[in-house]
């Protein structure tokens, strides 16, 4: 699991804290507003785009260029190249794939307040059918807070291979390595979970989230950290959408023509929605809705706290509304999950 995005994202904050902190302060007193905008400018982001990018954009060419050389040696197949954004962080990637098996990663990740200030780390994951293992090249790592079933290993060797000799050295006799035939998603996956897990509520009230916090300014109120609590559930439920997305995708018997056509209007309603994602959710099926149907939604909201069946009290939304919609698939796992497509 490539937990090291993370480490790496929360290795600049906290650098820039402690040796520019004064800046990171200006920066964030002038861009942001208030305490929530402050709080998730520096927590992990939410959001996880791989944007294509190519090599002449990398910094550090010549180690890119050692470490891609030693994968090509071995056979493994370059994925691709890409960057995404976090916090105040831009890291590229360089996305690896061994026999299947193996995935690994090359990151350079720099600073968008001192873009001089550049890392370079490298990484070998394999995923279990329980967690899964990384070996990386960043000694940080061993101090991240991480899920106890994604195990992080540091190795000092310079040679990526090393790295895959180490991790295939640490899967457990008992455990049952997992094939990845689609690296950009388990990569996408890894991030999710370790996010998912970053913004639960047990994490946000630690310590070292706290510190994290403080360093920039927030103010910790209890009204502040319910705010943090309630968006990191609608983070899971999010992360449980895209995950049911992919799963349709990789195994429907549609052809790429009539998917392309139809997954935008998809809608996904899990057992873990609340309230205010049904209504999104109807509004995303019927697009413009009446004064009367509008009422109906305003009294569901008024009258409902807590739902006991999300996907069945949906249908009874759709029934009440005389909203017209095909169920074209349900699924079990990751959670409980119905598709719907408009008429």
């Amino acid at each position: 699991m490539f937990l090291q995005i993370l480490g790496i994202i929360f290795l600049i904050l906290l650098l820039i804290a402690a040796y520019y902190a004064w800046k990171l302060y200006r920066f964030v007193k002038r861009q942001q507003n208030s305490d929530i905008s402050k709080a998730t400018s520096v927590l992990p982001s939410q959001v996880m785009d791989l944007e294509p990018s190519n090599i002449d954009q990398w910094k550090e060419r010549e180690k890119l260029d050692y470490c891609e050389s030693e994968l090509k040696r071995v056979g493994a197949a370059h994925v691709g190249y890409y960057f995404t954004h976090s916090g105040f962080a831009l890291i590229r990637i360089s996305l690896w794939n061994f026999k299947n098996q193996v995935i690994a990663a090359i990151y350079e990740g720099s600073s968008d307040i001192n873009q001089k200030d550049v890392r370079f780390i490298y990484e070998v994951a394999c995923k279990l059918d329980a967690g899964s293992i990384c070996i990386t090249s960043n000694q940080h790592a061993l101090f991240d807070s991480r899920p106890e079933n994604h195990i992080i290993k540091y190795n000092e060797s310079n040679s990526i291979l090393d790295f895959i000799k180490a991790l295939k050295s640490e899967i457990p006799k008992d455990k049952n390595l997992i094939k990845v035939t689609e690296p950009k998603d388990f990569f996408i996956e890894s991030y999710e979970d370790a996010t998912e897990w970053s913004w639960s509520a047990e994490q946000l009230k630690s310590e070292k989230t706290q510190q994290i916090l403080a360093s920039v300014g927030v103010n910790i109120t209890d009204e502040l950290m319910d705010e943090l609590i309630e968006s990191g559930l609608s983070y899971s439920v999010e992360v449980n959408v895209n995950r049911a997305r992919r799963k349709l995708a990789r195994h429907s018997k549609m052809s790429i023509e009539k998917w392309d056509k139809i997954r935008d209007k998809l809608v996904f309603i899990n057992d873990q929605m609340k309230v205010p994602h049904l209504i999104d959710a109807v509004y995303d099926l019927a697009g413009d809705i009446s004064d009367e149907q509008e009422q109906v939604l305003d009294g569901f909201q008024q009258t409902t706290e807590e739902l006991t069946d999300p996907i069945g009290a949906f249908q009874m939304l759709l029934s009440s509304l005389d909203i017209k919609a095909k169920r074209i698939t349900r699924m079990e796992t990751p959670v409980k999950t119905e598709v719907f497509l408009p008429l």
